[in-house]
């Protein structure tokens, strides 16, 4: 797994690694940065895209690289990418809180496996995504990339049915469709910045928590937690953004060039995602410090009904109700 970060992470963040622009090409400098650590899989999403950038181009790609929260959490970045202080940034649920459309993706328990959620993302429902993005706060979308399936974490007990998460004092992303999953489940949600989950979870201000594996192990949280149920409740993309004036500014060939490394990054990363969840519950199961179970999916399921239908109010109900229905087609 190491191996596997240091060749995206390495010739990025230490400019290992130079190639021969194209004659007459047009130079490219782009201002990247992220709220979260470099080998997070949004972080490593920008990274790629920078790298492939950098097979495209050579000298003439110029990146100004940020990440681990340098110039801010995740609220700063998503002020920041509106009014072009930086040109693109990763986003994970908290996409929601620039446009409700992304709602659908807190649609519980809805897909089987990632090729699932790609065939979505990739095709039409993808695109009314990135229409509604633009519109709506003037940010271009580049590509989906992914964080994964979110799995619990706590410290009151195994997560097997509904009823075991009541009264949890959970932190999740502030998103009003996330917070109602969990008081439909009898949790109690609670918002923090994702840099503050580690040390809420170690003064137990917080019993749990949900996250992508990546995350979980990234940030060391299953060291201070005693229980990992596998709920793989939602799927999280990386939803890779630009700045729409400074998209707008470029060359048609640069845009071409921006939208293709994001798409190249954003298959490879999809593939890395799926291998590194295999990879970390290995180590997890391992480790044997955190007890792990499967939980009843088909009673979560069955009590999510509700939860539907409150995110087609946020949501939408038009794009609420083309992917319900393409998570059933599937």
């Amino acid at each position: 797994m190491l191996s596997t970060v240091k060749r995206i992470v390495g010739p990025i963040l230490l400019g290992a690694v130079l190639f021969t622009a194209p004659a007459g090409a047009e130079e490219l400098a782009l201002r990247m940065s992220s709220p979260s650590p470099a080998t997070t899989m949004d972080t490593l999403l920008m990274q790629t895209m920078a790298e492939k950038l950098k097979e495209k181009l050579g000298d003439d790609f110029k990146s100004d690289f940020h990440h681990s929260g340098a110039l801010g959490d995740e609220n700063v970045h998503m002020q920041q990418i509106r009014t072009g202080q930086i040109d693109i940034t990763p986003l994970g649920s908290d996409a929601v809180q620039l446009d409700p459309t992304w709602a659908v993706f807190e649609l519980p328990f809805l897909f089987g496996d990632r090729g699932d959620v790609a065939r979505l993302l990739d095709g039409e429902i993808g695109e009314k995504l990135r229409q509604s993005m633009r519109e709506k706060v003037g940010v271009e979308v580049l590509a989906f990339g992914e964080m994964g399936f979110r799995q619990i974490t706590n410290n009151v007990r195994p997560i097997t049915k509904p009823h075991d998460l009541r009264g949890v004092k959970l932190r999740v992303p502030g998103s009003q469709a996330r917070m109602l999953t969990f008081k439909t489940f009898g949790a109690t949600p609670v918002t923090l910045n994702y840099g503050e989950i580690y040390l809420a979870l170690q003064s137990g201000t917080i019993d749990g928590q949900e996250n992508p594996l990546n995350d979980i192990v990234s940030n060391s949280m299953h060291e201070v937690q005693s229980y990992l149920s596998l709920s793989n409740h939602v799927y999280t993309p990386v939803t890779l953004v630009m700045n729409g004036a400074k998209f707008d500014s470029l060359s048609d060939s640069q845009k071409a060039l921006v939208k293709e490394a994001a798409a190249e990054a954003a298959v490879e990363l999809r593939k890395i995602g799926e291998q590194k969840d295999l990879e970390l519950l290995d180590k997890l199961k391992s480790g044997g410090k955190i007890a792990i179970n499967e939980i009843d999916r088909p009673a979560f399921q069955a009590d999510s009904a509700a939860i539907y239908a409150s995110v087609e109010s946020i949501a939408g109900p038009e794009i609420t109700k083309a992917v319900l229905e393409a998570a059933a087609a599937n």
